[in-house]
């Protein structure tokens, strides 16, 4: 995770995201990860949007090939 303050966050249910000024955009908590990039910080919440949405399908994919 960056060391540098963010430059924006959003909270989204039970996760906050952070963007920071290299364009990383990051969960926060204890399995914080990097979930994107983000070249125009206007689009913060786009990309979450995306991203939220592409962990979605793969969860969808995983309960159908799993059986879940």
């Amino acid at each position: 995770m960056p060391t540098t303050k963010p430059i924006a966050k959003r909270t989204r249910g039970t996760k906050t995201y952070q963007l920071f000024a290299n364009g990383e955009l990051w969960t926060t908590g204890e399995n914080a990860y990097r979930c994107g990039y983000v070249m125009n910080p206007e689009n913060i919440d786009y990309a979450i949007d995306n991203h939220e949405d592409e962990m979605d399908y793969l969860i969808h994919q995983l309960k159908e090939e799993f059986g879940l």
